[in-house]
């Protein structure tokens, strides 16, 4: 939602030119308008209150940052995007060509851009910071009352880790494993279900021996697995995915933060509603 909102409010608003637009909503001083609320509505298919509320936390996200003076210079941005034109495979011409395809000129996406990445820092630097790192007695409490969410992860999986910054050099790979590829990296890996990320640990656990598992952009490279084997099946105890259970904990405790924290600000905000 914080990506789609920006992008939608550049886009929607020329759609809805028979409205009659007028501000709706004060928030800390940014306006929200009947215009962008209908614009929501229609494009999220949400309710009106649901649009107010989506609406609300992204002004108050902008009058937060206002308030940090978050800075991200030019250069950073740049790199930035180098970065996805490298995980996508593609030049930054061709980036500009399928925005603008899209309706976005570069300036905006630029300008998005930044804006993200000005979130992205703000949330380490003042909600990530205040989450207290877990002991094992809130981890043992968590993975006590979560069992069924690390109940079928094998304990030993072998794997062929396919690696390139090219998707169509990757598949290639995969579909020629007995081909070299220039530019793709394969390597064996004997892993245990507690070394894994939950999302990496539901990838395999969906995908059986002897098949590949879908290909993942992983931001400058693209990664595939080809699952060899599985064993140990079943639950194998806390200390056996202690580290899935912690990745876990870690995830939902931001989640969570990032809640609390919008809540707070809402309720210390200055919030006029004009009209709706």
């Amino acid at each position: 939602m914080k990506k789609l909102l920006p992008l939608l409010l550049f886009t929607l608003i020329s759609t809805n030119a028979q409205v009659i637009d007028a501000i709706a909503i004060d928030v800390e001083g940014e306006p929200i308008t009947t215009l962008e609320i209908q614009a929501v509505q229609q494009k999220m298919n949400m309710s009106k209150s649901a649009a107010v509320e989506a609406l609300i936390k992204d002004r108050l996200e902008i009058s937060a940052l206002k308030k940090a003076n978050i800075q991200i210079d030019d250069s950073t941005v740049q790199a930035k995007v180098q970065a996805i034109a490298r995980s996508k495979g593609i030049s930054q011409e061709q980036m500009r060509k399928i925005l603008l395809e899209k309706g976005l000129t570069w300036d905006s996406y630029l300008s998005q851009l930044k804006n993200t990445m000005k979130k992205e820092r703000f949330y380490k630097q003042y909600i990530a910071s205040t989450i207290t790192p877990p002991n094992d007695a809130d981890l043992e409490m968590y993975y006590n009352a979560n069992q069924s969410k690390f109940s079928n992860a094998p304990t030993q999986i072998s794997l062929v880790a396919y690696s390139s910054r090219s998707k169509d050099a990757l598949n290639e790979a995969i579909a020629n494993p007995m081909m070299a590829v220039e530019g793709v990296r394969k390597k064996n890996i004997l892993t245990n279900s507690s070394e894994m990320s939950p999302a990496l640990s539901n990838l395999i656990n969906r995908t059986p021996a002897g098949q590949h598992t879908p290909t993942v952009n992983a931001g400058e490279v693209f990664v595939a697995y080809f699952v060899k084997s599985k064993s140990g099946q079943g639950q194998s105890g806390f200390q056996a995915v202690k580290k899935a259970v912690t990745m876990r904990w870690i995830q939902d405790q931001r989640v969570q933060a990032g809640q609390d924290f919008f809540n707070k600000l809402k309720s210390n905000a200055n919030i006029r509603v004009i009209r709706l």
